[in-house]
Order: C-alpha cells, then structure tokens, then sequence
C-alpha cells in the first residue's frame, strides 16, 4: 500500500544532506523503508519525494500516455523527455534510522540550503527551500510558509543552530 504524507515541518540540513526525519513523514513511512526516491517537481521550484514502490506505478502511467499520444499521432519525443526527468532526474535518499541524506544534486536541483520545509502532499511530499515557498503563488501555502519559519525563530530566537 502507498503512504499518504500530510503535514508539514521544517529541517535543518547539515551540510552533507542529512536531516532528520519530520514525525508526519516518519508516522506515514513502513518502518523498513530503507531508502525513499527524491526528484525535481516537474511543475513547482521544489523537490518531490516518494516511496520505491511508487516507481512502477510512474512507469506504467508514463506508457499509457506514450500509447495515447502515439495513437493521435503526436511526437513521442515528449515520451522520452517525461522518462528522463521521472527517472533521469531522480535520486536515491537513503534513511538511516530517523534520519534521511538529500542527495547534493537534487539540494543543487531544488536551492536546498540550511532549511527545507517538508509538505505532506497525498502520495508524495514536498521539499522547499523555505525562501522559495514564501514566494509561491499559492497563498494558503505562502502563509505556511511563514508560519513554520515564524515558529521556528520563535524556538530559536538567537539563531543558534
């Protein structure tokens, strides 16, 4: 059965990637998830993240629309570019008790820096550099955004980290 993420919290990130495991992601995880598959969102300036099993569904959901799209006669090429970026633009993120390493080319491909903002979206979740989120165009999530680094100076009102 696939996992369904929801909530939100913010990490920090050390400098090899690793961050600690949000309680939402971690309750919704089967405890011998090994590993998880991080990638570039296709649509929004973050990161998508996901378990292993949710591969073959991708794969299969990229060929019925290969099929499709050849069956109306339009270039294919669209097919291999889709392929490319689900599993071409990928990564493995490794879990190592309740903690998880982001791997350098997906912080470099989502601006992950000393924070990332974990957003729980049904099959998947989100990982955002914080600055970026407060300047989406969506703004019941801008203002989550501002919440969750808000309560985060809050706790840690000298910087400290």
């Amino acid at each position: 059965m696939t996992p369904l993420f929801h909530g939100s919290a913010i990490c920090d990130v050390d400098a090899e990637g690793n961050v600690t495991v949000p309680e939402f992601l971690a309750d919704a995880l089967p405890a011998d998830a090994a590993e998880l598959v991080v990638a570039r969102h296709d649509s929004d300036a973050c990161l998508i993240g996901y378990g292993r099993e949710r591969l073959t569904e991708l794969a299969a959901r990229a060929e019925r629309r290969r099929q499709a799209e050849e069956d109306r006669g339009e270039d294919v090429r669209n097919h291999y570019h889709r392929m490319r970026r689900t599993f071409g633009l990928s990564d493995r993120m490794p879990r190592h008790d309740n903690r998880l390493r982001i791997p350098e080319a997906m912080r470099h491909l989502g601006r992950i820096e000393r924070l990332a903002l974990f957003v729980g979206a049904g099959d998947s979740f989100e990982i955002w550099n914080p600055d970026i989120a407060l300047e989406s165009d969506d703004a019941m999530f801008r203002e989550l955004a501002a919440f969750r680094l808000r309560m985060r100076r809050d706790r840690n009102p000298k910087g400290v980290q």
